[in-house]
């Protein structure tokens, strides 16, 4: 018995109907698997944002570590002479790659006189101070005094309306640091020395000087693009500071090594790169009331590393310092993200 096979055609109808609900299944699919991966990279940046600010100030406060495990080896200006100029060749290398706008020579000459200060003078003093005996918990906590100063000293400079907030801060802060200072400084044997605290004095005169003038006169730069003339102006200021008074003698070892390229890397690429994302992404106001955190963290991490000791006295002045910034800065969160 033969076994005849029977082809059964579909009518066109029948064809066009199933090629019809593969098309619509197929899309469906694909619109499916675009929207998980919108989905997924909308969750990143997010994710990133979120732990940014953390990020940024862990990073902010090794700087100050950094200065210290680098000062026994070289003079505070010849160091940073090294550090800026690296930080310059790796931004010039990135150039082609970042594709960054250049300035106009009038704003560079602007963003590199900015930068003479914010970098230059500001971390000078810093250095010089914790390398002739300052801690470095006590150097972050005479910095984050700047928001304070600055905003005291908005009303005169740039018009900008000061309330009684404004000056309790200040008050607060002051006291703070006095009490942070005191065991420190010993009248009959000048335990820190007098000039030590000038120089931290000075560079937080120097970086809210940067702000202030960046505020009235450089706010419209570009920030990425102001970077390298911002660095380029410190190298120029620490270099012929570095020519004229110090030695340039340099001891490299593995322990400056590493501190040079953590600073490099780390803090003028990192902590600025993460900077610049924070404002890009309008979450500035995540510093703000992060940045009272700053020496705390630069204590805890000194402690561990150096076995910086604070009495008791020394943390409840933190406390108090922090205490003031949160009065001048209050937390205020935006509507949107």
């Amino acid at each position: 018995m033969a076994l005849r096979l029977v082809s059964v055609r579909s009518s066109p109808r029948e064809t066009l109907a199933r090629e019809s609900l593969a098309r619509e299944s197929l899309a469906g699919e694909t619109i499916e698997s675009a929207s998980h991966a919108g989905t997924n990279r909308e969750n990143k940046p997010g994710m990133l944002i979120r732990f940014a600010p953390w990020i940024f100030v862990l990073l902010w406060s090794t700087g100050y570590i950094g200065m210290k495990a680098a000062a026994p080896f070289a003079e505070p200006m010849t160091f940073l002479s090294l550090r800026f100029l690296l930080v310059v060749a790796i931004l010039l290398l990135s150039l082609p790659v970042l594709r960054i706008p250049m300035l106009h020579w009038r704003d560079a000459a602007r963003a590199a006189f900015i930068g003479a200060f914010l970098h230059g003078i500001y971390l000078g003093g810093i250095m010089y101070a914790i390398k002739h005996g300052m801690p470095a918990g006590v150097a972050a906590l005479v910095i984050s005094l700047q928001p304070i100063v600055t905003a005291v000293c908005s009303g005169a400079l740039l018009g900008i309306r000061i309330n009684g907030w404004h000056w309790a801060g200040l008050s607060i802060g002051i006291l703070g640091a006095g009490l942070v200072l005191s065991p420190r400084l010993d009248l009959g044997g000048a335990a820190l020395p007098v000039e030590t605290l000038v120089a931290a004095c000075v560079g937080l005169a120097a970086i809210t000087f940067a702000t202030l003038y960046q505020k009235a006169s450089a706010s419209h730069l570009d920030l990425r693009a102001s970077l390298l003339p911002q660095y380029a102006g410190a190298a120029l200021i620490t270099g012929l500071y570095a020519l004229a008074f110090e030695s340039r003698v340099v001891v490299w070892n593995m322990q400056l090594g590493l501190a040079l390229a953590w600073l490099v890397v780390g803090l003028s690429i990192g902590a600025i790169s993460l900077l610049l994302l924070l404002l890009r992404e309008n979450a500035a106001w995540r510093i703000s009331t992060l940045f009272y955190l700053i020496p705390p963290v630069t204590a805890v991490i000194a402690w561990l590393l150096f076995d910086e000791q604070l009495a008791w006295i020394q943390l409840f002045g933190m406390a108090v310092v922090m205490t003031a910034v949160i009065v001048v800065r209050p937390v205020s969160r935006p509507q949107t993200e």
